[in-house]
């Protein structure tokens, strides 16, 4: 991606991803859509905010490219950066115990910057460019995981409401 490419789709990223955490309110909003949309203020809300995202841009990069090759980096970008999240939230949470909307805003901002600029670097790597079936396996597993994890979370604090 050049660099005008690499900033404009952060901004659409990051605009989509933002947008995600509201469709729940929508009138439309049904029990399917909860598999992709965040149905809570979570830890895992945030994530899902991260991976749909980059999944899409991957998705735009195979399309426009015209090269399955290109699906790998920025599911890897989204997956690498998940952890930050969740390693950010609780970095504040230890000390503030509840949610802080200014930090949740700013650490999802970061991570999305993150995982483009990882996407980007990735782009022309051999290993994941000639690894792109098992991306797609992998990101296929993560759907469900993370569909699942939507309606059937454990007690773990990544999970639940914080509000």
């Amino acid at each position: 991606m050049s660099r005008k490419e690499t900033i404009i789709a952060t901004v659409i990223l990051i605009l989509f991803g933002t947008g995600m955490h509201f469709v729940h309110h929508a009138p439309f909003f049904n029990h399917f859509w909860g598999y992709i949309f965040p149905v809570t203020e979570s830890v895992m809300a945030h994530m899902k905010m991260v991976f749909y995202p980059m999944l899409l841009l991957g998705i735009y990069l195979v399309i426009t490219r015209r090269d399955i090759r290109q699906i790998g980096a920025p599911l890897l970008g989204g997956l690498a950066v998940m952890p930050m999240i969740v390693a950010a939230f609780f970095a504040y949470w230890v000390f503030v115990r509840h949610e802080l909307l200014f930090l949740d805003i700013i650490i999802y901002i970061a991570a999305m910057v993150g995982a483009v600029l990882l996407a980007k670097r990735w782009s022309n790597n051999r290993f994941v460019q000639d690894n792109w079936p098992l991306w797609i396996v992998l990101t296929i597993l993560i759907i469900f995981v993370i569909g699942y994890l939507t309606y059937h979370a454990p007690d773990w604090l990544i999970f639940r409401h914080l509000g």
